[in-house]
């Protein structure tokens, strides 16, 4: 028996016993945050929910995103639903490199934004 303590004992030393446990809550605040990198929106525009897409992370997040004025002039290039598909891969990749689990499918839900306001300022 003492020969198996020892062993048990070199091998205690050469690893760390315990697990990591990252919450629910933190992966979530995590693909948000993601997200709203991806789509260049502050983060409470940004809403997200994980489910299981068989044994890989599924994510399913709603983007409220700010407008340009219809009748000016536009200031970038690509569709809505290019800049989706970009953000997808985004979502994707960086979620995984940052919480370590696969991820899989991303579903994007595009809502209703408002147009981007120019501040006013009042001079007195």
């Amino acid at each position: 028996m003492s020969g198996t303590t020892a062993t048990m004992d070199r091998v205690a030393d050469r690893e760390t016993l315990g697990h990591n446990r990252i919450t629910h809550h933190a992966i979530r605040q995590t693909v948000e945050a993601v997200t709203a990198r991806a789509f260049r929106v502050s983060r409470d525009n940004v809403t997200a929910a994980l489910e299981d897409d068989d044994g890989k992370l599924g994510v399913s997040v709603s983007v409220k995103l700010t407008l340009p004025p219809l009748l000016g002039p536009r200031n970038g290039t690509g569709t809505v639903f290019e800049l989706a598909q970009h953000a997808r891969t985004e979502i994707a990749s960086r979620g995984a490199e940052l919480t370590g689990l696969e991820i899989g499918r991303v579903d994007i839900r595009l809502t209703g934004g408002k147009q981007d306001q120019p501040k006013e300022r009042r001079v007195t």
